[in-house]
Formats: structure tokens, sequence, C-alpha cells
């Protein structure tokens, strides 16, 4: 699948016109948590529904002639409900990993950090990179305002962005003396050398 774009395009989470349970309350508790309702909805029709159908009819030629009929189906009803409540939610569990909503990470947070040039060139004008976030990855438009060589697979600092042009001003990581590419490894610390070079 493509990347979500970021500085250009919106986001987009795993599933933005759900609901979920959330993460306290009995149906969490039960294995519903993270799982969107109309999912859990369906698995416990479904389950309640098949168990209703296999036992309907040995239920009733056991106990028909001691209960009515209608006692009967309402108790077997209420107990397939229940059931399959309690087989869903332990049905759904592996299922929650695939409705994580994996967010973007947000314009601070990439300061410092380092990205993938995916265009063919950086100008001062145009470019483009990816961000690996552990998901699809992020698309970024780049522009570099020093003559450079950067070109498609070539890492680069990410240092400041411009919300008027919507890109992210980027420098070959080339550039970096050893002691600036140690404080790459920290966040906090690469944060803050991508202001100190952005100001320069």
């Amino acid at each position: 699948g493509g990347g979500k774009a970021l500085g250009g395009a919106k986001a987009l989470g795993a599933h933005d016109s759900d609901f979920d349970v959330d993460g306290g309350g009995v149906l969490a508790a039960m294995g519903f948590a993270g799982i969107p309702i109309t999912v859990s909805v369906s698995f416990v029709v479904f389950i309640a529904w098949f168990l209703s159908v296999v036992s309907a009819q040995p239920l009733h030629e056991a106990l028909g002639g001691m209960m009515p009929s209608w006692l009967l189906s309402s108790g077997l009803g209420l107990a397939c409900f229940g059931a399959g409540t309690v087989t869903a939610g332990f049905a759904v569990r592996p299922l929650r990993p695939v409705f994580v909503a994996r967010r973007a990470p947000g314009r601070e947070a990439l300061m410092g950090r380092v990205c993938t040039i995916s265009s063919g060139s950086v100008t001062a004008k145009t470019g483009h990179a990816t961000f690996e976030d552990g998901g699809a990855g992020v698309i970024l438009n780049v522009v570099c305002a020093k003559p450079n060589e950067l070109k498609r697979g070539q890492p680069a600092l990410i240092l400041a962005y411009d919300a008027e042009r919507r890109v992210y001003e980027v420098e070959p990581v080339d550039w970096l003396l050893p002691e600036e590419m140690e404080q790459l490894q920290d966040p906090a610390r690469a944060a803050a050398l991508a202001r100190v070079k952005a100001r320069g």
C-alpha cells in the first residue's frame, strides 16, 4: 500500500469511520477492547445464531413434553446469546492488532530524524522523501536550500518545517560531523541539533 502524506495530505487511521470498545468496562474485560463495535456484534450474532441452530431441535425433543415451547425458545435464546458473547470475546482477541490505528508522527517529532530521499534529486524548490514510522511509511515534501548531491535512496536529516510552503527542510547526513552523528541516536539531542543547524 501507499504511504501517508504528511505536510500535504491527511494521514489516515485504521478505522476512522468505526467505533471500538474502550479499555474499561465489562465488554473490554471479556476481550472486546480495541475491536470495532460492528465486528464485535457480528461475531456475537453469528456464534449465537449457530448455537441456536444446532441446539434447538435436540432441546425441544428432550424437554418439549415438560415445558412450553415459548419458554424453551426464550431460554435457549438467552443462553445462546450469553455463550455467543463469551465465545466471541475469545475469538476476536487475535484480531486486535489489525485494528490498531497508526498515527503519523507530528511535525515537531520529525525534527532531527533521518528520512530517505525518494525523488531523483532535492532542490531548493522540490523533492520527496519517506520516513519509516513502523507502518506504511510517511511521504514528505522536502527541499534543500544549499547545493547538494542528494538522490534516491540516500539519507537526509530533517531540520525544520516550512508551514507556508508545506515542505520540510533537509540536508545530507554526510554533512554532519562524527560527534553530530552520535547525537542522532537520542531523539531529544537530534532535535536540538536540527534546530541549531536550521538557524545556521
